[in-house]
């Protein structure tokens, strides 16, 4: 990722040290050949960065269904001892009691899991976006100058 900002860093300061065009307000010419070359760069790089993404969505969907199982199985734990504990009205009714708190809690945790995963999963995703955007606008930018200065050497 740091690449990718070393890149578009070395691409904005090209353009902000290129020799300008008097009275063009404020165009400059810049080196095509340098400015293509980190441009491929940056396709280069990026497909490992949406990799990376996609890295990140699949952990968050493992924790998910790591945190259902765990969920389930404390579930079922528990209406296992409920079961056990069926023997006697007093030990029902705090079994009762604890298999309902047992499976608030394990909700409860599932939900906290879930919500953190995707959570983490939303903001390195945002992340990644602003980056892309980040670059796309460099990049545009970049072919619209060039197209420019182009078109002023065929005239």
């Amino acid at each position: 990722m740091m690449e990718v900002f070393r890149i578009l860093d070395e691409l904005e300061l090209m353009l902000k040290e290129s020799k300008k065009i008097p009275f063009s307000n404020g165009k400059g010419l810049i080196e095509t050949f340098s400015f293509l070359e980190r441009l491929d760069r940056i396709r280069a790089i990026l497909p490992e960065e949406l990799e990376t993404a996609r890295r990140v969505i699949a952990e968050k969907d493992r924790i998910i269904q790591e945190a259902c199982a765990s969920a389930e199985e404390y579930m079922e734990q528990s209406k296992d001892k409920v079961a056990r504990m069926v023997n006697d009205s007093e030990i029902t009714k705090n079994a009762m009691e604890m298999a309902e708190e047992i499976v608030a809690k394990a909700e409860k945790v599932a939900l906290e899991i879930r919500k953190d995963a995707n959570e983490y999963a939303d903001e390195v995703l945002s992340h990644i976006e602003i980056i892309l955007k980040k670059g796309l606008d460099v990049i545009q930018e970049g072919k619209y100058e060039i197209r420019e200065a182009l078109d002023k050497n065929d005239v």
